[in-house]
């Protein structure tokens, strides 16, 4: 079976209530910027075409040998409101499903009801416009060497990835240099503020991923990780912490508590520690299931570099102008 490719861009419609607590919740992660709550972000106009398309675009023009990489296409979003702003005839490979859950709830859907087991799925955000055909060629090839091939450090093999970007691999090209704060006092200064500190380095999510449909990550799936997973990017936000180290305490995994707070966490054993958290929570065993962070190296900041909110988006629009404009010199 050729690979698929799934583009998570679902929003969150919310009442008034909960958006007010959500945007508490978010400002509080996101050091007090404004972040988009409850508005589709992803078709949004940016310099000619909506945020999703340069997305779309890119997936669409990767190619592997002189054909198209992706069998399908498949996009959570608002079905009439996409239609009604993209031309979905000069993609005939595109299919759009209603947006009716969150990231780790689209994910679930499309997994039980639009994959075949044995089914390889690379997936991508729809807020992420600076990605190229290029780039998805590239991350792609690297993908194909590593899902049903290789191990992960407990011996199994690999069918999740995760992609992270590390702080010295996108610095030098950010487009959102308003993203990167220090702390300025105490035992973090200068330290870099909503970046995952490990023992060797400082990341984000890289905004990307893949899977091979198998038994062994149906319950990682079907209980909808990937929310958990996802929300480690605010990993900062004092509320979101204290629930993952009360999680971390609840399972005796004192030791990656200890490096937690002494801002020097070991991947692997954070790996081992989040499906041991998961484990509990979900009564579940995830022991067989083989998954990965994996490290994007090339063009980090073509997948780190999303739109969250308001500045993030005016950023994308000044760059973009800038490079029409050089074009047409």
């Amino acid at each position: 079976m050729r690979p698929v490719a799934l583009v998570l861009a679902g929003y969150d419609k919310v009442d008034s209530k909960t958006k007010k607590k959500k945007e508490e919740e978010i400002r509080e992660a996101y050091d007090g910027d404004v972040i988009y709550i409850g508005l589709n972000k992803f078709l949004r106009d940016l310099v000619g075409k909506p945020v999703i398309q340069y997305v779309i675009d890119a997936i669409y023009n990767a190619k592997k040998g002189g054909k198209r990489i992706y069998e399908k296409i498949y996009v959570y979003n608002d079905v009439d409101s996409f239609k009604r702003v993209i031309d979905v005839k000069r993609y005939p490979s595109l299919e759009i499903i209603q947006m009716t859950e969150s990231v780790g709830g689209h994910w679930k859907d499309f997994y039980f009801n639009h994959v075949e087991y044995g089914q390889r799925v690379d997936i991508f955000f729809g807020d992420t416009p600076r990605i190229t055909a290029g780039d998805v060629e590239w991350i792609h090839g690297e993908y194909n060497a590593i899902l049903g091939r290789k191990k992960d450090h407990r011996g199994n093999l690999i069918s999740l990835i995760y992609g992270i970007v590390e702080y010295e691999d996108m610095k030098d090209d950010n487009w959102l240099p308003h993203r990167i704060k220090f702390f300025k006092k105490k035992k973090n200064r200068d330290r870099l503020k909503s970046f995952v500190r490990f023992d060797t380095f400082q990341a984000r999510v890289g905004n990307a991923g893949a899977m091979i449909k198998t038994p062994e990550i149906d319950g990682i799936i079907g209980n909808e990780a990937a929310n958990f997973v996802y929300n480690l990017r605010k990993a900062l936000n004092p509320k979101t912490l204290s629930r993952i180290l009360y999680y971390l305490w609840k399972t005796k995994q004192f030791n990656i508590i200890k490096k937690v707070k002494n801002d020097s966490i070991n991947e692997r054993e954070m790996i081992d520690s989040l499906l041991g958290t998961l484990s509990y929570l979900h009564k579940a065993d995830y022991s067989t299931t083989g998954g990965i962070l994996y490290h994007i190296k090339k063009n980090g900041a073509h997948w780190e570099n999303d739109i969250d909110g308001p500045l993030d988006f005016e950023a994308f629009r000044h760059h973009f102008e800038k490079m029409n404009t050089t074009r047409t010199r």
